[in-house]
């Protein structure tokens, strides 16, 4: 089984992974998959101070699987080795909580998985560089070049997208309609955006923008607190446009 869901900011809204929100927990085992869509936040301090956070993703039965957010601690992220997992690039963090990095493929379960991290963070100048925030943030373009050859290899046909924004057209069209206040200069929206318009999907999922949204006509399902299972959409978001 493969689940997916929306960020967990550390230990903030991390109770939708608790076993009274998420019954299914407790049969799964570790050939299951749960996805975060970025802001995982498990690895802020880099030190033992993250250690009671990534012991809660540990101690569960399933496999976490986590894409980046704007709301990570790169430093301490990216001294973890890259390794290759699935047939992509990997942080293994724990035995059963991988960092699925930007621009990658995946073949879990026999389905094509595109992910690719990272966003804007709008509150970036009420924070402090290097301490809570970090430029890493956005794409380098060398991660952006190996997303395109990637896809170009498949292509351009995956099963899901995982990511942390949604494409800027999406932003623009779609979300800023339900939030209006969400800032559209980014550039991972417009690279996102890219990726939209050339890559053939059944379904992509986003966190990000803290709303649980189905946007049918897209193809795209914005996620916050709902969980969704794959296929079935269990359970379903609790807007649909």
């Amino acid at each position: 089984m493969i689940y997916v869901t929306g960020d967990t900011h550390g230990q903030i809204d991390i109770s939708k992974l608790f076993p009274g929100s998420f019954p299914d927990g407790k049969i799964l085992t570790r050939d299951d998959y749960m996805i975060i869509c970025g802001d995982f936040g498990g690895i802020w301090f880099g030190d033992e101070r993250d250690d009671i956070r990534l012991e809660f993703y540990e101690e569960k039965k399933y496999t976490i699987l986590f894409v980046d957010g704007n709301h990570e601690n790169f430093d301490a992220l990216n001294k973890y080795p890259v390794t290759e997992w699935h047939g992509g690039k990997v942080h293994m963090i724990r035995p059963n909580l991988i960092h699925l990095m930007r621009g990658q493929i995946f073949d879990i379960d026999g389905k094509k998985f595109f992910t690719f991290g990272g966003g804007l963070s709008i509150d970036k100048t009420r924070r402090i560089p290097y301490v809570s925030w970090w430029p890493e943030e956005e794409p380098s373009y060398n991660e952006m070049d190996e997303a395109l050859a990637n896809l170009e290899k498949t292509g351009n046909k995956v099963d899901y997208i995982i990511t942390h924004a949604a494409p800027e057209s999406i932003m623009r069209n779609e979300l800023c309609k339900l939030q209006p206040m969400l800032k559209m200069d980014c550039l991972t929206e417009k690279f996102l955006n890219e990726i939209y318009q050339k890559t053939e999907f059944e379904m992509w999922f986003c966190g990000h923008y803290h709303l649980d949204v189905w946007l049918h006509s897209c193809k795209l399902q914005v996620l916050y607190n709902n969980i969704v299972k794959l296929k079935t959409g269990y359970p379903i978001a609790n807007k649909i446009l």
